[in-house]
């Protein structure tokens, strides 16, 4: 996807952020909180990315494009559908501030 236009962004997801409070005992914990339902487009990694990134299963691994959004880093989740994905690598696309690239793998056990 080299130019994106907003037809291209046509699945809706959900951005999560960790919340990380101190309970108990000073015990802390985290909780996801989700932060904003945004469209995206959606597509797997290719062969040679999925290699590069030393990915262990290509049909998890996924990238996602949204109009860019301040803060989102590789501690955060999307939610699309019923899968869960974590950040793996935030791409700013040149630092323009217009769209962003999420490369993102499926979490399995733990979920949000």
């Amino acid at each position: 996807m080299s130019r994106i236009k907003a037809g291209d962004l046509r699945q809706m997801v959900t951005l999560i952020r960790p919340d990380t409070t101190e309970g108990e005992h000073r015990r802390r914990a985290t909780e996801w909180v989700d932060v904003a339902t945004v469209p995206a487009a959606k597509a797997d990694v290719s062969g040679r990315e999925f290699y590069a990134a030393h990915a262990v299963h290509a049909e998890d691994v996924v990238t996602f494009t949204i109009r860019w959004r301040e803060g989102i880093d590789t501690t955060w989740r999307i939610r699309h559908g019923e899968t869960v994905y974590g950040v793996l690598e935030v791409n700013h696309l040149g630092y323009m501030r217009d769209y962003m690239r999420l490369k993102c793998r499926a979490v399995t056990g733990g979920g949000v």
